[in-house]
């Protein structure tokens, strides 16, 4: 049954199967393994939906980890540790491509802060996170929302959480890099970001350039030479076409941060300020991000009687410092800007 839910969660085909014939076959052997028939009673479901969404956490706990190395593992590294274990991190590497600082949220979970380490592991605070899914057992069973509808609910939710505390350490990496290292300028100069990443080659190898959208377009690898037609390579049109910016730059690899629209009912913001591209040597994966426990759902109810079930985990999030961390900010558009953090 596990495979069978896997392939559910993940939306996967098989064979001549679609999607939709996957998600039946996996909600069929929950029927069988709880040893109900498929007209069973709603007072017969809902007596068992603990024990229905204890096997659905169960497989997410598996794939989890690795789902989320997969979307980040290009910067970050993503380890799994068990509840009673100490979260660390090997420090890979001396001499110049040693990190001397770790940036990490603080014991009470507050503003992320800068320490020293004095010896080759990096060791990260974990607070419980939670993604709230409106979903009922019946909705799951009668495939009205699916298992990969509710899978993805739940693995973009912890992308979000995971986001917020990489770009929450990428400013306090801002305000602790070397002046050499902060370029700025009204609108975004290629010689600034051309200096950033041969700043940080010189500390590792596989830089990338990390940002967001409205920073990243305006990235371009546009020839000067006289008479080349066209003067932007095929590829940066395909990418631009299919993505809206390169994937590459100059060799380097770009790397695309989300934002997230904060609503409160009246105004709508955006989640982070968007007026910075950070540039990393990926090799040393900087970005530290630890999954701790079993993940836990659980039903709550709320004032108006209406239910949802939570999914909990126990997440890291941290950076290694060292002069390696190049910021390149526009300033003009940092003017503008009402993201939050």
């Amino acid at each position: 049954m596990k495979t069978e839910l896997i392939k559910a969660l993940r939306g996967q085909t098989v064979a001549e199967f679609s999607t939709k014939d996957v998600n039946a076959h996996a909600v069929a052997k929950i029927y069988e393994t709880l040893g109900l028939d498929e007209n069973a009673s709603a007072s017969a479901l809902l007596y068992r939906k603990n024990e229905v969404f204890a096997i659905i956490s169960e497989v997410i706990q598996e794939i989890l980890p690795k789902d989320i190395s997969n979307i980040m593992g290009s910067f970050a590294e993503v380890k799994e540790f068990e509840r009673n274990a100490e979260v660390q991190f090997q420090i890979k590497g001396a001499g110049k491509k040693r990190a001397r600082l770790t940036i990490q949220k603080g014991a009470r979970g507050g503003i992320y802060r800068a320490a020293r380490i004095d010896n080759r592991f990096l060791g990260l605070d974990v607070e419980v996170e939670t993604v709230g899914m409106f979903v009922t057992l019946e909705d799951i069973l009668l495939g009205t929302i699916t298992l990969a509808e509710l899978y993805q609910n739940i693995l973009q939710g912890f992308e979000e959480r995971i986001y917020q505390g990489i770009v929450a350490a990428l400013r306090t990496a801002k305000t602790l890099a070397p002046g050499s290292h902060v370029f700025s300028g009204s609108g975004l100069d290629l010689d600034d970001l051309d200096a950033a990443i041969r700043v940080a080659n010189a500390y590792g190898d596989n830089v990338v350039i990390i940002g967001f959208r409205s920073m990243l377009g305006g990235i371009s690898n546009m020839s000067t030479v006289s008479g080349s037609t066209p003067n932007v390579a095929v590829d940066d049109v395909n990418d631009i076409r299919a993505t809206g910016r390169v994937r590459l730059y100059k060799g380097t690899p770009v790397l695309e941060l989300p934002n997230y629209i904060l609503q409160d009912g009246v105004t709508a913001s955006w989640t982070f300020k968007e007026s910075d591209l950070f540039v990393l040597p990926g090799d040393a994966k900087p970005v530290k991000v630890a999954l701790k426990g079993q993940l836990v759902m659980e039903e709550a109810s709320h004032p108006s009687g209406s239910k949802v079930w939570n999914a909990h985990k126990m997440l890291g999030v941290g950076l290694l410092l060292a002069d390696n961390v190049c910021v390149v900010t526009d300033s003009a558009a940092e003017a503008l800007d009402d993201g939050s953090f």
